[in-house]
């Protein structure tokens, strides 16, 4: 399969800045796998303000929140915050 376009927001570029060099490492890798693994379900499901289904998966001590489109193979990274561990 050809990898999906991972999209990052502009708060989650400055929200990275802000994290050690361990888990920029760890969160780019899931960045990577969701390109190659689109469909990779998160550990569970929110809803946005329009009622699509927002993956969030935790790496390290972070949570991330992305939604697939499949329509036009993106994976949108939308927030990454605290998983509160």
């Amino acid at each position: 399969m050809t990898p999906y376009r991972v999209f990052i927001a502009a708060e989650v570029v400055a929200t990275l800045r802000t994290c050690g060099k361990r888990e920029q490492q760890i969160i780019t890798r899931l960045f990577d796998q969701l390109a190659q693994e689109p469909f990779l379900p998160g550990d569970y499901a929110e809803q946005d303000e329009i009622g699509r289904p927002i993956q969030v998966v935790i790496a390290g001590t972070s949570a991330i929140c992305f939604w697939t489109d499949h329509a036009v193979r993106e994976v949108k990274i939308i927030d990454v915050k605290s998983a509160g561990r």
